[in-house]
């Protein structure tokens, strides 16, 4: 069946927006105007890109991140009409693209926790009953919807366009990024331990299961693993990385 009338047109216009150097002006439009939708939606979707990827932009020059730009344009399928849904796409399109990657190896990692910042600031707040004994057997214990455990190659919480070496840790670097009570977007480092620990509470249990699923997992005495972990679920649930509940 043929593409209808409008359809073409509307396709042809969006070709020449994505890819202008590729694509011929649409028919019955002049130049004029087409350069100036040209410069408009780059220009947003570029302007968008810099506030969301804030730690990776200083590392390339303006020609560089105009090519990334054009071709995350040109290149990659959107498939969210909602701003906030922008900076994933991009890093699918890092993940999937051809891009030369090793001038900046760490650039995927980077940008997606640029990505999961910006996605941090805009999930809903989560429900929480506060001031709960953790230590009581009715009292559960969860990591909190505002939260996105992350395990990067590179340490690209720290990494800078003046202090990044190119030589490839050997261990990896686990991250918790996390919104706080104040609405205010953090990255702490964790250790693996730490980082296991709030894995297993994306379902909630009560501080018994939990040290006797960790004991288990680690192979240390219950006492001593009890001890430490105490005060690590109270410093994480003042922070909101750890919600407490009561169990129904």
């Amino acid at each position: 069946m043929d593409m209808p009338e409008y359809q073409r047109v509307q396709l042809q216009f969006a070709n020449y927006i994505r890819d202008p150097a590729s694509n011929s002006l649409p028919a019955g439009v002049e130049q004029r105007r087409m350069d100036i939708y040209k410069r408009l939606f780059f220009n947003n979707l570029s302007s968008f890109c810099k506030k969301s990827f804030k730690s990776f932009r200083p590392f390339v020059e303006d020609d560089e991140w105009n090519s990334l730009i054009r071709g995350f344009m040109r290149e990659h399928s959107c498939h969210s009409p909602y701003f906030k849904d922008i900076p994933i796409a991009f890093v699918e399109y890092l993940e999937s693209s051809n891009l030369k990657k090793s001038e900046f190896p760490f650039m995927r990692e980077m940008c997606h926790l640029d990505a999961m910042r910006m996605q941090l600031r805009l999930v809903p707040d989560a429900q929480s009953c506060e001031n709960l004994d953790i230590k009581d057997r009715t009292t559960l214990i969860s990591l909190s919807s505002t939260v996105r455990l992350l395990s990067y190659e590179w340490p690209v919480q720290k990494i800078t366009p003046s202090t990044w070496d190119s030589k490839k840790p050997t261990q990896p670097t686990w991250l918790v990024a996390y919104r706080d009570p104040n609405d205010v977007v953090d990255v702490l480092v964790a250790n693996v331990h730490t980082f296991r620990m709030l894995e297993v509470l994306k379902i909630a249990k009560p501080l018994e299961a939990l040290t006797t699923q960790l004991c288990e997992e680690f192979s240390v005495p219950l006492g001593t693993l009890a001890k430490k972990l105490v005060p690590t679920i109270q410093a994480f649930n003042k922070k909101g990385v750890i919600l407490t509940t009561r169990k129904a």
